[in-house]
């Protein structure tokens, strides 16, 4: 599976309809992708699977380079798998309403635990968040902990999707930036690797609590994509 494009177009190879179906309209991303997002589908789309080479004309390069990696962040790609869809596998569908189990990172009863950022302050080498601060992870062998410095309520978001396979959401209402240590004490820091890519849900087992915080079991909006005509695809 990739929602990658290369400089020039898009190329995957054995990636079966339910996938390139999920990136061409799911742009969520993963913990949006059950099968529940279809109704509707033949069996044949989660087993056949296809390669995909598809090029951009140099009119339109330009455009297609400036997109980003994120799966939010390439319309045009979503664009061109929804026409490819409807070309050679004549799939004809629509959205109805929707909901997926997840998440909402909300205040806790005794209010929230967090240190104001200093701005200006120099910030220490580690993994860049989208609002501009920085995640610490601890070294192997160390107990685990992320240390986040100048980050939001939504950096935290982003770092504890890793560790659920449902979408997390933020509903603190807490804006600024922020200095914070996220522990965990179960996990086993030399095998986070293999819990990360496990999609495993040991989200709770981060310690919210001594940040004020907590996860509450919610119902998140999305849609289902309801088939009504699909057909295997030609050979090129």
């Amino acid at each position: 599976m990739s929602w990658a494009p290369t400089p020039d177009g898009y190329r995957v190879s054995g990636q079966s309809v339910w996938a390139t179906m999920m990136i061409a309209y799911f742009p969520q991303g993963l913990p949006y992708w059950t099968k529940e997002r279809l109704s509707g589908a033949p069996d044949w789309i989660l087993s056949a699977t296809y390669d995909i080479d598809a090029r951009v004309s140099e009119a339109d390069r330009a455009a297609w380079q400036r997109q980003g990696i994120g799966l939010n962040k390439v319309p045009m790609l979503r664009e061109m798998l929804r026409t490819m869809l409807a070309d050679r596998y004549k799939l004809v569908a629509r959205r109805i309403p929707g909901q997926v189990d997840g998440y909402a990172l909300v205040v806790a009863k005794r209010g929230p635990k967090l240190t104001k950022s200093s701005p200006g302050a120099a910030l220490p080498s580690g993994v860049k968040l989208a609002d501009g601060g920085v995640a610490v992870g601890s070294n192997r062998g160390e107990p685990l902990q992320w240390s986040f410095h100048s980050a939001s309520m939504t950096d935290l978001v982003e770092e504890l999707k890793i560790f659920t396979s449902h979408p997390v959401v933020d509903r603190t209402g807490i804006s600024g930036l922020y200095d914070f240590v996220v522990r965990c004490g179960e996990l086993d820091p030399d095998h986070l690797d293999s819990c990360r890519a496990s999609g495993g849900d040991v989200i709770h087992q981060w310690d919210l609590g001594s940040l004020g915080l907590r996860l509450e079991p919610i119902k998140i909006p999305t849609d289902t994509l309801v088939i009504d005509h699909i057909e295997r695809p030609s050979e090129n």
